[in-house]
């Protein structure tokens, strides 16, 4: 099964872009990428986001090769609701704007898997155990 990098850089190659042309779109180094895409290194999910909406794929499908690929059309945008619940808890723990959106979009992606789960139960979500649960990926 292709790695986490093996798959970023079979999408960097499909839409025919350097290191360098996906390094400045994702706000990464180019030595990071490279780093990543030979699995030299780990990336964490708000690093792992900022190259997945770079590259126009879920976080899913780069994080387990799983699921169709999700074209520019199918991400969310870059302006998102955060739940007030998620706003909350964030603000509590003092975390960034960033690793804000990881945990929503962490949990879009659990709730998209699960059928019997709706969307608007993410002002249900209790964010300080999912955030324990998740936070050494953020």
């Amino acid at each position: 099964m292709a790695t986490v990098g093996e798959r970023i850089k079979s999408r960097r190659d499909e839409l025919d872009w350097t290191q360098d042309d996906l390094a400045q779109r994702a706000k990464i180094s180019k030595s990071f990428l490279s780093d990543l895409e030979n699995g030299k290194r780990n990336v964490g999910a708000d690093k792992l986001l900022d190259i997945a909406r770079a590259i126009s794929l879920s976080l899913d499908y780069l994080m387990t090769g799983k699921n169709a690929k999700k074209r520019a059309q199918e991400m969310p945008p870059e302006e998102v609701q955060i739940p007030t619940a998620l706003a909350e808890f964030a603000a509590d723990e003092g975390l960034s704007f960033r690793q804000a959106i990881a945990l929503l979009e962490m949990q879009n992606q659990i709730i998209a898997h699960r059928s019997s789960t709706k969307k608007g139960d993410l002002e249900k979500v209790d964010w300080q155990k999912f955030y324990e649960a998740v936070k050494e990926f953020l």
